[in-house]
């Protein structure tokens, strides 16, 4: 299942579950959906060229070459530590900010059929990492607890961010999006003009679907966890919405096929174009499907919907403009 498919099981049914409780966690602009973040935001392209939201990148031009320079030797330190655990990753790679968006493009002209990534096996930040972590013994009692297996990825995902660099996933978290600007920061009366905007319920039904498990689990955590956690697992609700968000947008389905959720190093970081001719993966290789040019953008077809992109990403598509007149 591509990045940002439908949400698993567990958290589909929690949202069947819980009574619609919307709470409003950042303002939003009343004319655009959203604002993407300009530092971070990996965005995501329509198929059509559909208008990708507007973004402020702001700053001089020694801000930006700065920047530039940071998201470089982000991209470098990734890129060692991925091959220090058995990965390959193409060197005809880097990632840069065009646009006010963060993507992957290739430095020099790759033919069809080499090596764009090979991942390595072992790269999987799942429930199953987070017991072979430092937090083990939190991670158990959790497991013990019952505790959704979605939400303990996602505090997994929060607790090595909160760690910096004395995380073994610091190299991958830094290239990670920052802030999500969705249908998460919607306030309750901007999601009933959605509703009423053409073509636009399906994508209202999704946020309503998310905000809904997000609700659920952020109240599981206050109730059985918060109260026995120790410091380092004692977050806000913004550090818990951020690890949603991120699990949302660029988790996996596990290979059994149990709907629980995992993060795979670099299958999520180029951008999703539909109709891409390369198609996502997370396990195994992935060869150029075609002949690629210097300068050119590596895109991935995530196979999201319309929907799914502007609920994510806050990207007006020809199905649902949001809320861009």
């Amino acid at each position: 299942r591509g990045r940002g498919g439908n949400l698993s099981n567990a958290m589909r049914g929690s949202a069947l579950l819980l009574a619609l409780a919307l709470l409003c966690v950042a303002g939003t602009s009343a004319q655009f959906f959203v604002n993407l973040d300009n530092k971070k935001g990996t965005g995501a392209d329509v198929a059509t060229g559909g208008e990708a939201g507007e973004v402020a990148v702001g700053g001089d031009v020694a801000a930006g070459t700065d920047q530039a320079a940071a998201l470089q030797e982000d991209w470098t330190a990734f890129v060692k530590w991925f091959r220090s655990n058995g990965g390959i990753i193409s060197s005809k790679l880097t990632v840069k900010v065009r646009n006010g968006r963060q993507g992957v493009y290739f430095k020099e002209r790759m033919r069809r059929g080499e090596t764009i990534v090979s991942f390595p096996r072992n790269l999987r930040l799942d429930e199953k990492t987070a017991m072979k972590g430092k937090a083990g013994h939190v991670f158990q009692r959790l497991k013990t607890d019952k505790a959704y297996p979605d939400l303990m990825v996602i505090l997994h995902l929060v607790h090595e961010r909160s760690l910096g660099k004395d995380s073994f996933w610091h190299p991958y978290i830094k290239l990670l999006r920052g802030n999500y600007n969705n249908i998460m920061n919607l306030t309750e009366p901007q999601m009933k003009t959605l509703l009423r905007r053409p073509g636009c319920e399906n994508t209202y039904n999704l946020g309503v679907m998310m905000r809904r498990t997000f609700n659920n689990f952020y109240e599981w955590y206050k109730k059985n966890i918060e109260t026995w956690a120790p410091p380092e697992f004692q977050f806000s609700r913004d550090d818990l919405l951020w690890g949603f968000n991120t699990l949302v947008t660029c988790g996996w389905g596990q290979a059994n096929g149990n709907g629980d959720k995992l993060m795979v190093p670099f299958s999520d970081i180029p951008n999703h174009r539909r109709e891409s001719a390369q198609k996502a993966s997370n396990r195994g290789f992935i060869s150029a499907a075609k002949e690629y040019q210097a300068g050119e953008e590596l895109t991935f077809d995530y196979g999201l919907l319309n929907d799914a992109v502007l609920a994510y990403y806050g990207q007006p598509t020809p199905d649902c403009r949001g809320l861009k007149r």
